[in-house]
This record gives C-alpha cells, sequence and structure tokens, in this order.
C-alpha cells in the first residue's frame, strides 16, 4: 500500500512538473508585436497599452496609417493577403518568425497559448472576420514577415498599384460587423 501511495506521489510531482515545464517553453523576451492602426481607433489605443504591459515596452512595433504612405501601401498589402480591412491588425512574432496575425483586439495573455498552437500546426494562424484558419504556404508566411516584421513591400508595385486597396484609415476594429447586424432590427421597427 506504501509503495502505491508514493507512486501516486510521483505521478502527481511529476505531471505537476511537466505543466511547469510546459508552460514555460515560450520565453516572453523573445515575443514581439507588430501592430498597423491609426490614432483615432480605441481598439489600437487598448492594445499599445496592454501588450507592453504584459511584455514589456519594447515588445510592440506599431505602424501608423494616418497621413503615413508608405504604412498605408504596405497595409494594402496585408488585406491583400490576408483580407484584413480593419485595424488593429497584429502579428505575432516568437524569435523573428511569424506565428499570428489578428484582426482586432485580442486577450493579450493568450499569446502564447496562441504561438504554442501555431507550432504544433507547423502554420501561422489568422484570425478575420471573427474566423481562424491556419496558414501553411510557407511562401505566403514569408510574404506576410515581410510586411509584418520587415516592414518591406511583399508584392511587386503592379500588383499594388492595380488592386484596390482599404481607406488609410481602415475600420476599426470589429465595430462595422456589428453595425451591419443591426440593420436589419432598424428596418424592422420601422414597419
Amino acid at each position: 500500500m506504501r509503495k502505491a501511495a508514493l507512486f501516486i506521489v510521483f505521478l502527481f510531482l511529476a505531471s505537476a512538473v511537466s505543466l511547469v515545464l510546459a508552460d514555460t517553453q515560450i520565453d516572453k523576451s523573445k515575443v514581439h508585436f507588430y501592430m498597423y492602426g491609426t490614432k483615432t481607433c480605441p481598439h489600437c489605443k487598448k492594445m499599445k497599452e496592454e501588450i507592453p504591459k504584459q511584455f514589456g515596452e519594447q515588445s510592440l512595433t506599431y505602424y501608423e496609417l494616418i497621413d503615413n504612405e508608405e504604412n498605408g501601401a504596405l497595409f494594402s498589402e496585408v488585406y491583400q493577403l490576408t483580407g484584413i480591412s480593419g485595424v488593429p491588425a497584429i502579428g505575432i512574432a516568437y524569435d523573428n518568425k511569424l506565428y499570428a496575425i489578428i484582426e482586432g483586439e485580442f486577450n493579450v495573455s493568450a499569446t502564447t497559448e496562441i504561438i504554442k498552437t501555431a507550432q504544433e500546426n507547423n502554420g501561422l494562424i489568422l484570425f478575420v472576420g471573427g474566423k481562424a484558419y491556419i496558414l501553411k504556404n510557407e511562401t505566403h508566411i514569408e510574404m506576410l514577415e515581410k510586411l509584418f516584421i520587415e516592414h518591406k513591400s511583399a508584392l511587386n508595385e503592379t500588383q499594388t498599384s492595380s488592386t484596390q486597396s482599404p481607406s488609410k484609415e481602415g475600420i476599426c476594429g470589429p465595430g462595422l460587423i456589428f453595425a451591419f447586424a443591426l440593420v436589419p432590427l432598424l428596418f424592422k421597427r420601422r414597419r
């Protein structure tokens, strides 16, 4: 009986140690956020405050879209590659590799789990329009890394100039989706 009790205690301690080791796998000092946003967006402002609180002052690179043609052109490419038209558009990198792109606000404390999930699935997680996708195409991921991490154009000049791009202010967060959902209610009340 005593051997069984010792074995159970050993299993408990081993599982506790493995949980702690699994949780510390992600070194927070190697996590970096790249955010396209606007100074008029309350969601951008919130993320600009929350990210440094949890990951340090140097953990965020911010690309302002208002009155910045270069950032606007790069964000246009982000739109072409991902369909993201709202801000904030946040890239999450770990050890200089992009693992997630998120449209809108998110729970910053979930960052390590997002990175782990992307690593387990050998891809990049894209959160857009309230849905999550796993991108596995290396060429596509490299283009997104160029836009977020390197802050350089990923598409050639002719593609960028010939396609439609979002406005330089973009759509602030998921509020537009909520507004569209309310339109039928407004018409219903008038009847």
